[in-house]
């Protein structure tokens, strides 16, 4: 599990300053190191466990650390899988890239959905083998999405999600991440992508400390505009670009300034 720094010591202030000063130091190390090496990889994973311990540290309780989702994603992939089994897909399965703490696997696994993901974070992977159970283990694999081949899936997803994750992927990745995630979905699946809106900037921890349309200093290392996450889809080869329902852009998009995208191979 997370390792929790008693709240004793550090109070709640203290510890945003503390993120706001480590996810700063590790955006730049993760920046500088090179494009697609083991160097990256590993900064990046210390980074997240850094994070995730601070944000643990704030909790009152003793609850696993779940970041950025909201039951409302949870129906959504839902009605998607149906939406598959209804298309002829047969099994659909759920594939989430940076799954935390297991939250959205478990409760879509509860309904009876195949799901495996990959988390790059060696502390929230041990925290969703807790809540998911061992029997999970050869569904969560811990690593860098770029060096995942697609045997070593459990079977190749239909459906493909990742919340809060595209926008703390160095710009000089993100195409090949999406190329990645295109090679591993099955013909026809899809790739749900939640992200914060440039236009309502910074939505990282920079936001505690700067003013509106700051440039995003922490972990999220580049926040989108919605154009342009659907011109780096279709240029890693997805055909259909969706927008959301009505029901779900209201309470998505422009409730909570957050572009989401369902595009399909």
């Amino acid at each position: 599990m997370v390792r929790r720094i008693r709240l004793q010591k550090w109070t709640r202030p203290n510890c945003t300053k503390l993120q706001f000063e480590q996810e700063q130091q590790f955006a730049r190390a993760i920046c500088t190191m090179p494009k697609g090496s083991e160097k990256r990889a590993q900064v990046t994973s210390r980074a997240y466990d850094t994070v995730c311990t601070i944000l643990a540290a704030q909790q009152k309780d003793d609850s696993p650390l779940v970041m950025g989702l909201d039951k409302r994603y949870v129906r959504l992939v839902l009605e998607l899988l149906h939406r598959q089994i209804n298309l002829g897909f047969g099994q659909p399965r759920l594939f989430e890239i940076g799954f935390g703490s297991g939250a959205m696997l478990k409760d879509v696994s509860d309904h009876g959905f195949s799901v495996s993901g990959l988390e790059i974070s060696p502390a929230m992977h041990d925290a969703a083998l807790e809540i998911l159970g061992n029997k999970f283990e050869d569904r969560l694999i811990l690593g860098d999405l770029l060096q995942i081949e697609k045997n070593a899936l459990p079977g190749r997803p239909s459906l493909a999600y990742w919340n809060d994750v595209f926008e703390h992927i160095c710009p000089d990745e993100i195409s090949d991440y999406l190329t990645k995630i295109y090679e591993l979905l099955v013909p026809g699946g899809s790739l749900v992508t939640i992200t914060p809106n440039w236009l309502l900037r910074p939505s990282d921890v920079t936001g505690d400390f700067c003013p509106p349309r700051t440039e995003a200093r922490g972990l999220h290392l580049k926040e989108y505009r919605l154009a342009e996450v659907s011109a780096l889809l279709k240029q890693a080869g997805f055909k259909q670009l969706d927008r959301l329902p009505v029901r779900y852009t209201d309470l998505l998009c422009r409730g909570w300034g957050i572009s989401c995208t369902i595009a399909t191979k």
